[in-house]
């Protein structure tokens, strides 16, 4: 479900390792703070220019949850899924066999994927491909997967949010919070149970630990991924400010693959606000218990604005 990442041990001379891990800096290690601060700040630019897509985070308008069977779309209340009223009053029927879906349009309503006008399309779900996206006027729909659950999950072109949205404040970028840590890898994986938002749990499995320091004391985190395929870590982030300054549901944040001596860097100058800030119709996962932290992380992205409450 998440990226996941590996640290992978090789056996080097004494004085080989030493000079890795003490003298050979990374790339980012030999960036000046100036180019450092243009780095991340760079970063959170792309991070807002995603937000104002019209096929963001901001443009979500509903989730509605597709039984088997046949499903009458459009914006009349007698349809199975009734969606906004500027969505004509019928727009096509959904027809879900087991794990297929189709889609028929309506031959009066204009509905098209990928620029095409369509009158059946067969569905590809959102998973390791990407979903069929179909398009209404100012509406955009997919299906999505949710723990064997299919959703109809509907984006709005038009949605207040965009005339709303004014950015996201940050902390001042402090290049102290970039912080070396060491993945010690698990023998045999583990299971971590991740929280959600709607008060649900999944479990997911566990390769081994992030472990760093802050002013002096230790701590550490799990991070999701596995340690043979991925590139990068994900982890759910809980701190001591949350709730106050922060979102009161934690924080997201990727980072690099650990190197040969398991060695990589938490940025928590890039911590992100999840998407559940920005809508109601976000199931976000919460930080496990391992992941709650006992310091303030006074990095990265402050609590949204306009945060849904």
């Amino acid at each position: 479900m998440f990226l996941q990442i590996v640290s992978i041990l090789y056996k080097v001379m004494p004085f080989l390792g030493l000079c890795i891990i003490i003298s050979c800096s990374t790339e980012q290690d030999r960036m000046s703070d100036e180019e450092y601060f243009q780095t991340i700040n760079e970063w959170h630019k792309q991070r807002i220019e995603s937000l104002q897509e019209e096929d963001s985070w901001l443009s979500l308008a509903g989730l509605y949850r597709i039984e088997k069977g046949e499903h009458a779309v459009g914006a009349d209340s007698t349809n199975d899924i009734i969606l906004p009223d500027r969505v004509a009053p019928y727009i096509g029927t959904i027809i879900r066999k087991e794990d297929s879906l189709t889609f028929f349009a309506d031959p009066e309503a204009s509905v098209s994927s990928e620029g095409d006008t369509i009158s059946e399309i067969d569905l590809q779900v959102q998973g390791e491909q990407a979903p069929t996206k179909l398009r209404h006027n100012d509406f955009i729909w997919y299906i999505i997967e949710r723990r064997g659950d299919y959703y109809l999950r509907l984006k709005d072109t038009k949605h207040p949010n965009f005339s709303t949205f004014d950015g996201i404040d940050r902390f001042p970028v402090d290049r102290k919070w970039n912080i070396k840590a060491t993945f010690e890898r698990f023998e045999s994986p583990r299971t971590v149970t991740i929280p959600d938002i709607l008060g649900e749990s999944y479990q997911d499995s566990l390769y081994g630990t992030l472990h760093f320091t802050i002013n002096d004391q230790e701590y550490q985190l799990a991070p999701l991924g596995h340690p043979d395929n991925d590139e990068e870590f994900f982890i759910i982030l809980g701190d001591k400010t949350n709730g106050k300054s922060t979102y009161d549901g934690g924080r997201y944040l990727y980072i690099n693959t650990p190197n040969k001596n398991s060695v990589t860097s938490i940025d928590f100058n890039k911590a992100y606000n999840p998407p559940c800030v920005f809508t109601d119709y976000a199931t976000c996962p919460l930080p496990p218990l391992e992941n709650q932290l006992s310091v303030a992380i006074t990095a990265g992205e402050k609590m949204y604005e306009n945060s849904i409450e």
